[in-house]
């Protein structure tokens, strides 16, 4: 019925918890004709949606943005997993309308715990923060339907951010803040 999947294994940051990293296989980059074909023939068989979300970073590939609207054309159900930092702000306006949702992996709220937990740099904080707000800006002006929303991986030692990264999911007027159990 749905495929998640990742559109590359990349990823530009390196989360504490990420099962990705385990993982020993060589990274094949997928072309966009491969991408397009895998589309086609997930709607030809009766799939109804792919959620890019998973081992890699979609972001990451140049293809992302054609795939989630060569899904959509194709009567896919389109969703995204992404920890946002690439995400180009400037094709928000072309994708929100075919994904059935939008979903922000954010394990923290505060600068310093972010870099620390995300494997990042505390300024990618920044960043994504104002790519949610023009997110939901853009939802907003648009009234378009897509669901977003903010995911935490929780481990123990993450605990201090469950309340911060609430009322950010609050502040920002996302659809949802959930928190995802993670086992090691």
């Amino acid at each position: 019925i749905t495929i998640d999947c990742a559109l590359t294994r990349r990823c530009s940051y390196k989360c504490i918890y990420c099962y990705g990293q385990l993982q020993a296989n060589d990274e094949k980059k997928m072309t966009e004709e491969v991408i397009f074909r895998f589309l086609d023939d997930a709607a030809e068989i009766g799939v109804k949606a792919i959620s890019f979300v998973s081992d890699g970073e979609s972001t990451c590939s140049p293809h992302l943005y054609d795939a989630i609207l060569r899904g959509r054309s194709n009567g896919l159900d389109m969703a995204l997993g992404t920890n946002g930092f690439l995400l180009k702000d400037e094709r928000l306006e072309e994708i929100l309308p075919a994904l059935t949702y939008l979903r922000f992996n954010i394990s923290a709220a505060e600068p310093n715990r972010y870099a620390e937990i995300m494997g990042c740099k505390e300024s990618n904080l920044l960043k994504v923060i104002n790519t949610i707000k023009k997110t939901v800006q853009i939802k907003n002006e648009k009234k378009l339907p897509v669901t977003m929303g903010l995911q935490m991986v929780l481990l123990p030692h993450f605990a201090d951010q469950v309340i911060p990264l609430a009322r950010l999911g609050k502040e920002l007027g996302v659809d949802y803040t959930v928190i995802k159990h993670c086992s090691d």
